[in-house]
């Protein structure tokens, strides 16, 4: 599992330190977006370090330097994150003074781990299992210091994030926030696991049996705390992408009743239908716009043709459903019902009725363009699902409008 799951881990924050990078050095002298960037190869390097198992040895073997090393860089990731926090709630001047205060407590560490390791080393290689941590004295205070640290930073930064995340009004900040609070409470998992293979191996705890969910916690959490902190940065583009996607399936969904229109009313568009919508993929926000103007005018110059029969128009209590499905076959019936159809000319003794209500050229509410195209792709949908819903033959193209 390690060899796949530290691996992408690894990526998704050596990902998020190159993107952060740029910034860093354009602008050096903001400690918090140092910290912010530095975090994110703290934890890379942890990843990419816990890979190996050749180096860090195979589940629960001997602890060497090599370990202390890497959890050392975790150590280093929280400290990143607390300057982070740090430069976030207080003004510069009191952050620089707050962060240096933090970073020296958070030294003491890393001393006191290499401190208790070398003494555990005088009685041998310790191991991650033992009956009772009695074995072991000065690596399980080794353990304790590692693991309280830890645990006590991702707490901190659980908090600040889930609170922080209320405050703020812009979007991605706040789900950056958010997901970056899940990564830190699943990092906890991964502490209180180890404190249980510490205290309570004695009593009858399986290492083995909780190693995988401990571990898999722990990588999840720092690629979600990754992603949190990073969600500011592409949640725009994210964002950008979405509203294309929406856009070009809007455009999509009005062809049927904008191609019927277009058949019978060529001149109300400035270019011949293409063949397909399928690769219409730039300028989407301008295409939608015209094809809704094309509608509109297909739909003026329906004027008030409409043929004998058509059911009457849902009451106010109707369901904009209804009013689509309505409004859809008064379309079809105007479209079927137009001079000149199927060869015919306009005698006077067509289907023109001069007190009919003209076909509505906006959505029923009457607002926004995002409202009237939601309207206008539920009546195209229900347009299309009339059998044979006719558009009429193509005429000669007349002159493009000015």
């Amino acid at each position: 599992m390690n060899s796949l799951r530290y691996p992408l881990g690894a990526l998704v924050c050596w990902l998020a330190f190159a993107r952060t990078l740029p910034p860093v050095l354009r602008r050096g002298r903001e400690a918090a977006l140092v910290a912010l960037c530095a975090s994110f190869g703290c934890q890379g390097m942890y990843l990419a370090m816990s890979t190996p198992t050749a180096l860090t040895g195979k589940l629960f073997g001997p602890v060497t330097w090599y370990n202390v090393s890497v959890q050392m860089w975790i150590i280093a990731a929280i400290a990143c994150q607390q300057v982070l926090l740090i430069h976030w709630l207080h003004p510069r001047e009191a952050a620089r003074v707050r962060a240096r205060r933090r970073l020296a407590l958070l030294a003491c560490v890393p001393v006191a781990m290499a401190v208790l390791f070398e003494l555990a080393l005088m009685h041998g290689h310790p191991r991650n299992t033992f009956v009772h941590p009695r074995e072991q004295p000065y690596f399980v205070a080794y353990q304790v210091v590692y693991l309280t640290a830890f645990a006590l930073g991702k707490a901190v930064v659980a908090k600040a994030c889930w609170y922080y995340a209320r405050l703020t009004e812009d979007k991605w900040v706040r789900r950056g926030l958010r997901t970056a609070a899940v990564g830190a409470c699943l990092d906890l998992v991964y502490s209180l696991g180890r404190f249980a293979d510490i205290f309570l191996v004695h009593r009858g705890w399986d290492p083995a049996a909780w190693a995988d969910v401990t571990r898999t916690c722990l990588t999840v959490g720092l690629t979600l705390n990754t992603i949190g902190w990073t969600a500011p940065l592409w949640g725009s583009r994210v964002q950008a992408v979405q509203a294309w996607w929406a856009d070009y399936r809007r455009f999509r969904r009005l062809r049927p009743l904008w191609y019927a229109l277009y058949r019978a009313h060529p001149e109300t568009s400035l270019q011949p239908a293409p063949r397909s919508d399928l690769f219409a993929l730039w300028d989407l926000r301008f295409r939608l716009h015209r094809r809704v103007i094309e509608i509109r005018d297909g739909y003026l110059a329906l004027g008030g043709q409409v043929a004998p029969g058509l059911a009457p128009a849902p009451g106010p209590d109707g369901s904009q459903e209804e009013r689509a499905r309505w409004e859809a076959a008064r379309v079809a019936a105007a479209l079927a019902a137009r001079p000149g159809r199927d060869g015919r000319q306009d005698d006077g003794t067509g289907d023109r009725t001069d007190d009919a209500v003209p076909v509505p050229v906006m959505s029923p509410d009457d607002l926004d363009f995002s409202a009237d195209v939601r309207w206008l792709v539920q009546v195209s949908r229900a347009f299309a699902r009339i059998p044979a819903a006719p558009a009429g033959p193509v005429t000669d193209r007349p002159a493009v409008r000015a």
